[in-house]
């Protein structure tokens, strides 16, 4: 699993336009083959801080993500970050679920 992490900081004025952008960002992604997850949140101690996580079966459909609509998406954006966004790609040896750590850990739920 390849799981990415984008955080963008957004110019308070240009807030709608962000969310209107990214909702259809996620209805397109989310749609590509390979896309197995795409969640959007608001930091909350940093308002019009945004976290992007998506999550791929490997790093091909990642690439295939990134030409099929990456200049398309920063196109549309236009202007709206506040500051360069910050992007994470990890390609991922192995996944745990909450249950298993603690288990681990010798505690349960």
């Amino acid at each position: 699993m390849v799981l990415q992490v984008v955080r963008a900081s957004i110019k308070p004025e240009r807030r709608e336009h962000w969310l209107e952008v990214m909702r259809g960002n996620a209805a397109r992604t989310r749609a590509e083959e390979g896309c197995e997850g795409y969640q959007i949140a608001e930091d909350l101690e940093a308002p019009n801080t945004f976290v992007i996580i998506e999550q791929w079966a490997d790093i091909d459909a990642v690439y295939r993500h990134f030409r099929n609509d990456f200049a398309a998406l920063m196109a549309a954006l236009g202007d709206v970050f506040a500051a360069p966004p910050q992007a994470w790609i990890h390609n991922l040896a192995s996944t745990l679920t909450l249950d298993e750590v603690l288990a681990k850990a010798g505690l349960t739920r």
